[in-house]
């Protein structure tokens, strides 16, 4: 079967687009595109989840017959709260990276997160998010022995999350050798709009994540979401409208206003952007109705294109 490809760029999906272990998720994925996100979510306390060497080999031999590159998603079991949390990622990243250096990954993509934080979304300074200068410092640190596990520190890849502003991050990132991992679905959950990071923040994206959102209509809204006080704008509203107050993300892009998928796309086709684009998503009907949204928006900058010449 011909495999799903988009003009200009390297695409790529999840290995887990049907609910199926490690080795027929990535087959089933590898069948599909150019490049595989193996989802190392979780190790365990014991390692009992981490992925098994065997397994690891049959991804190998996969990826290899289907000329397929793979990236990594690191576990997060444990976050960066407390100088112990930040130890114990650490040792899990450093489990992954040995059992996962067979299959030679292009990009390993980091979740740093803090849960005390989960839901603030207020102001994008750090400080005025409740970071520590201890906090910020134990994670440097943290970054810097995971980036040391990889054959060069812009492979680890760190990646933006929902309910904290965008540019949180900035303040390990900006300065450093490591790359970024760009999730515009997480962008527009939050009624963030990329056209906002994209033009400075390419530069240093290896990947990324694009997904769209679908509404949950009767699911009761949390105190804290209903409590955010996010500055109104024309696509915040516009989302709201569409998706509610609790949208479900990591869903089929064809459910997103064109103008949110061209204002992304076409920014990525004008700047000819050279690395992965990952569509996020579970479920390979989701990931097939994505892959049409994006042909059909590269019509709409043909035709864009061809109205300029």
């Amino acid at each position: 079967m011909p495999k799903y490809t988009i003009p200009h760029i390297r695409l790529g999906t999840t290995s887990f687009l049907e609910p199926v272990d490690y080795v027929p998720g990535f087959r089933h994925a590898a069948g599909l595109c150019e490049d595989v996100s193996l989802l190392v979510m979780t190790v365990g306390e014991q390692c009992e989840y981490l992925i098994s060497a065997e397994d690891v080999g049959e991804i190998a031999r996969i990826a290899n017959g289907e000329g397929v590159s793979v990236n990594i998603h690191l576990p997060y079991d444990h976050s960066f709260e407390t100088e112990e949390e930040a130890r114990r990622m650490v040792a899990d990243v450093e489990r992954v990276a040995e059992r996962t250096a067979p299959l030679a990954p292009h990009t390993l993509v980091l979740h740093v997160c803090f849960p005390s934080l989960d839901n603030v979304l207020l102001g994008a300074n750090p400080r005025g998010l409740g970071l520590t200068s201890e906090q910020r410092e134990w994670t440097a640190q943290a970054l810097a022995k995971i980036a040391a596990l990889f054959p060069g520190p812009e492979y680890l890849a760190i990646e933006n999350l929902e309910s904290l502003p965008p540019d949180f991050w900035n303040v390990w990132v900006e300065d450093s050798a490591f790359s970024r991992c760009l999730d515009v679905g997480h962008m527009w959950k939050d009624g963030f709009d990329p056209q906002d990071f994209l033009p400075s923040w390419l530069a240093k994206t290896r990947i990324i994540h694009l997904h769209g959102m679908e509404a949950r209509p009767n699911k009761p809204v949390p105190t804290e979401v209903l409590a955010r006080t996010l500055p109104p704008t024309r696509l915040r509203g516009q989302l709201r409208d569409l998706f509610g107050p609790l949208p479900r993300d990591h869903k089929s892009l064809h459910h997103m206003p064109e103008a949110c998928v061209d204002s992304v796309m076409h920014t990525l086709w004008d700047t000819g952007w050279q690395g992965v684009l990952n569509l996020e998503v579970f479920h390979t009907d989701d990931f097939v109705r994505s892959h049409e949204a994006i042909l059909r928006s590269h019509d709409r900058y043909l035709a864009r294109s061809n109205a300029h010449a």
